[in-house]
Formats: C-alpha cells, structure tokens, sequence
C-alpha cells in the first residue's frame, strides 16, 4: 500500500461505512491454508488461500504484520510468460483502476476485513480486491466491498521461485501509536493458461502420502513469528 497513511485510514473509514455489518472469524493460530486446485501433478492450476491472523495483539487485534512468505507445494512452478504483465504505477492504478492494465493481465478476486480498533460498528471493515500479474509479482487493487471504485491501495506482493512475498504497509489505527490490521484474507488466483504455458503448475509428482504441502510464515512488528503448513490431496497413479 504505497498511498499517504492518512488518506488511506479516510477511505477506510468511509468504507466501513458502506461495508455490511458483520464479524471475522476469532483465532489464536495463524490459519494459513493455501490450496492448489488441481490435484494432477504436472497440470496447470489455480490456487486459493485462506488466512486468519491470530488475536493476540494490544487491544485483542492481531499483531501488525511486516512480512508473510506464501510457499507452494515443493515442485510447483510460476511462468510469468503465461499472463501479460501490468506495469502501470501506483499513481496510474489509483486513477484508472484496472483499466491501467493490458486485457489478461488480471488473475482473480479476493476479499479482506480489518480492524482499525475502533470497535463497532466500524469494525470490521470489509474490502474486495482484484489481482494482477506485474513483472516479477502480483498486486492487489483494494476496494470497498462490492463497489469497483474508488481505488483505495494498490498491494504489491513479490514472486520468488514458487513463492509469495508480501511486504504489507498498514495505515494508522487507534488507539493512536497503533496499526489498523488485516483479521482475515480470502484470495483465489484463477488457472490461466496461454500459449506460452500455464501460469502455475502442480508439482510433477505426487508424494507417497497423497499430500502437497505448503508453508506460511508471517513475521510481526514485534519480530514475533508464526508458522503454518496446509496440505492439497494429490493423485497417484
């Protein structure tokens, strides 16, 4: 999220206007359950992740997070070839919306509530996003749920061999000296597939357990770490 802080906790704010009452789920684990949709090795594939941050931070809001590393099973494997690239600027994403890049270049939908700390009813605020494929990453365009505009920050995530590297930057929250914090994620990237390939392939072997194993590890402000493993069914031959 590259946009001034304080303009980002107004639009949060106005979007929690907006946004259905409602709750995100509690945990006091990371929940980080990331899927491949296909269970063939070696075949192009979608993949999903759900993710709840655990509340054990000041005031019961999860910790803020600095870093989330999102591994694929071992043996995955992103082309960028597949999916054309988006090298719009942030600035040009705020104003123009996905309009700003190339037909195809979108790789599915997601959705997001936060916690600002001000309890209800602003809390939780509930966002939709829409992802893109940029050279070497995805991003994220946030908006309010169910409306297309306005753009509220643009949410930039690295590629790193078959991983995911988020680097979030949170806007203020309150109490003052606080974060507004992501509770939890849902976020579905499609099965594209091109000329030039597909843009994720499952791994080209299924283990003797019938499972494919993925890994998160998100780190706090605090240097805190949590870690969590998900499992996709796979078939044998």
């Amino acid at each position: 999220m590259r946009r001034a802080v304080p303009t980002v906790l107004l639009a949060v704010l106005v979007a929690a206007v907006a946004a259905p009452v409602g709750e995100a789920s509690a945990s006091s684990k990371l929940i980080a359950d990331l899927q491949l949709n296909s269970p063939d090795p070696g075949t192009p594939t979608g993949a999903t992740l759900h993710l709840v941050w655990p509340s054990d931070g000041p005031g019961g809001k999860p910790k803020p997070e600095v870093k989330g590393v999102f591994e694929l099973p071992a043996g995955t494997e992103i082309n960028e070839n597949a999916v054309p690239a988006c090298t719009a600027s942030d600035t040009e994403l705020e104003v123009e919306g996905g309009a700003a890049c190339p037909s195809g270049s979108g790789i599915g939908p997601g959705e997001i509530s936060l916690l600002t700390g001000l309890g209800p009813p602003v809390d939780p605020v509930f966002l939709d996003d829409q992802w893109f494929h940029g050279p070497g990453q995805i991003f994220a365009l946030i908006t309010p749920r169910g409306l297309p505009r306005p753009i509220l920050a643009v949410n930039r995530v690295q590629i790193q061999g078959a991983s995911f590297v988020a680097a979030p930057s949170l806007p203020p929250g309150y109490p003052p000296g606080t974060k507004t914090v992501p509770k939890q994620s849902d976020q579905t990237i499609d099965k594209r597939v091109s000329a030039a390939g597909a843009f994720i392939t499952t791994p080209p072997t299924c283990p003797a357990g019938g499972r494919w194993i993925a890994h998160a590890t998100v780190t706090y402000d605090d240097g805190s770490v949590d870690r969590a493993t998900s499992a996709t069914r796979c078939n044998r031959p």
